[in-house]
C-alpha cells in the first residue's frame, strides 16, 4: 500500500469511528470501555502492523510518520487546553495538593523499584527509559473515571474530586516529560547547543501563540478556527522533529499559552471538539501499527507482570495518602479510590513520542508492555468496582 492510500485509509477509519461512536448506545461498562478506549482501532492497527498482516509496510510507515507525529501533537495540545489559569481558583487548594502528591509519590516509588531492578541487572533499560515508565505509570485513567461517573457508580462528591485528580495528573505528567527531555538533551548534547535549541523551540511556540491571538478575530466559524489550530500544531510538530524535542510537550505548551490568552475560549473548545474523536482513533490505530510483538517472550512476560505489580503497588501506597485527608469532610471510599489504579491512555502516547524522537527499538517493546498494562489495569479496576457495587 502506498503512503497516499495509507493516509486515505486512516481518514476513513477516523470518519467511521466518529460516526459509530456517536450512534452507539450500550449499557455494559466493559463494552463501553473497549469502544471509548479505541480498542477496536488499536486492534485494526495491530492487524495492519508490518509484523502481522503487513497491510501498511515499513516504507509506508516511514513516509507517513509526520502525519502520525501530528496526531501526537494534537493530543498534547488538548492536554494543554486543560490548564486554564483563570479556572484554577474554582478548585480547593486541597485538590491540587492531593493530586500533585499522588502523582509524585507514585512516580518516585515506581522509579526507585525500576532503578533497583536495573542495578541488579534484572532490567536492561536506560535510566531515561525508567523515568519515562515512571511518568507513564503515575498518571490516572481519565477514561475509567469518566465511564464510572456516566453510570453513576461513584458518588458525586468523590466523582468530582477523582475526575479532577486524573485530569490534573495527566497535565503534570506531560510537564514532567518536558523536563526529562530538557535534562536529557542538556546532558547528552553540547550544553550550549542544547540550551539554544530548547530556548529557540520555546520562543517559536510563544510566537505562534501570539500569532494565533492576532488572527483569532479574523476567523468566525469553528471550522476556520480548527484549521488555524491544525496549522499551528503542524508547525510545532515540524519544529519538534527538526530539533529532536518532545512533540507532546511543545504542543502542550502551545495549548497552555493559547487557552490563557485573552481569546474566546468557548470558540477554541468548539473548534477542537469535532476533531477530537477522529484523531484519537487514529492515535490508537497508530499505536497498534508500531507495537512490537517480539516482546512476548518468557523473560518479557516476567518483566511485564513485574512492572504492572510495581505500578499497582505504587498506586496503592499513593492512594493511602488520600485516606489521611478528608474531602469536604468525607473520606474517599475504598472502592472509588481503586479508579486511580488504572493507567492513563496518555501513557501510550508518551512512549510513542519518545520513540519518534530517537527511534530506539526498545521503546516499541516498552510501548507494547504499556498497551497491555493500560487495558489490564483499567479492566481490573472497572470489574472490581462493578462487583463491589452489585454486592451492596
Amino acid at each position: 500500500m502506498t503512503s497516499v492510500l495509507g493516509l486515505v485509509f486512516l481518514v476513513i477509519i477516523a470518519i467511521f469511528g466518529k460516526y459509530s461512536l456517536d450512534k452507539l448506545d450500550v449499557e455494559k461498562i466493559g463494552f463501553n470501555f473497549l469502544v471509548y478506549s479505541g480498542f477496536y482501532y488499536l486492534l485494526l492497527g495491530i492487524f495492519s502492523n508490518p509484523n502481522i498482516l503487513n497491510i501498511l509496510d515499513l516504507s509506508v510507515l516511514k513516509r507517513s510518520e509526520f502525519f502520525f507525529n501530528f496526531v501526537l501533537g494534537w493530543t498534547g495540545f488538548l492536554v494543554g487546553l486543560q490548564l486554564h489559569f483563570k479556572g484554577i481558583k474554582r478548585f480547593p487548594v486541597k485538590y491540587y495538593t492531593l493530586s500533585v502528591g499522588h502523582f509524585f509519590i507514585s512516580f518516585f516509588i515506581i522509579y526507585l523499584f525500576l532503578l533497583g531492578l536495573i542495578k541488579l541487572n534484572v532490567l536492561t533499560i536506560s535510566y531515561l527509559q525508567a523515568l519515562l515508565l515512571s511518568i507513564a505509570g503515575s498518571m490516572g485513567s481519565v477514561l475509567g473515571i469518566g465511564l464510572l461517573v456516566k453510570e453513576r457508580t461513584i458518588r458525586s462528591v468523590n466523582a468530582h474530586f477523582l475526575q479532577f485528580t486524573t485530569a490534573f495528573d495527566n497535565v503534570i505528567g506531560v510537564f514532567v516529560l518536558g523536563i526529562v527531555f530538557l535534562v536529557y538533551q542538556l546532558n547528552t548534547l553540547d550544553f550550549k547547543d542544547a540550551f539554544l535549541a530548547n530556548s529557540f523551540s520555546y520562543l517559536i511556540v510563544i510566537l505562534l501563540a501570539f500569532f494565533y491571538k492576532y488572527l483569532d478575530n479574523e476567523f468566525k466559524t469553528p471550522e476556520e478556527e480548527g484549521l488555524l489550530i491544525l496549522g499551528l500544531i503542524l508547525i510545532v510538530v515540524g519544529l519538534a522533529r527538526y530539533l529532536h524535542n518532545s512533540i507532546l510537550f511543545l504542543s502542550f505548551l502551545l495549548g497552555v499559552l493559547i487557552i490563557n490568552m485573552k481569546v474566546d475560549t468557548k470558540k477554541i473548545l468548539m473548534a477542537v471538539q469535532s476533531w477530537e474523536k477522529p484523531l484519537n482513533f487514529i492515535l490508537l490505530f497508530t499505536i497498534g501499527l508500531y507495537m512490537d510483538f517480539h516482546v512476548l517472550t518468557f523473560k518479557m512476560n516476567l518483566l511485564f507482570w513485574g512492572v504492572v505489580l510495581i505500578m499497582l503497588l505504587a498506586k496503592y501506597l499513593a492512594g493511602d495518602f488520600y485516606q489521611r485527608f478528608q474531602l469536604h469532610h468525607r473520606h474517599v471510599e475504598k472502592e472509588n479510590k481503586l479508579v486511580l489504579y488504572g493507567m492513563s491512555s496518555l501513557s501510550l502516547a508518551m512512549i510513542l513520542d519518545a520513540y519518534f524522537t530517537n527511534h530506539n527499538p526498545i521503546l516499541l517493546k516498552l510501548l507494547t508492555l504499556m498497551v497491555l498494562s493500560f487495558y489490564l489495569t483499567n479492566a481490573f479496576v472497572l470489574y472490581v468496582i462493578k462487583v463491589k457495587e452489585k454486592s451492596k
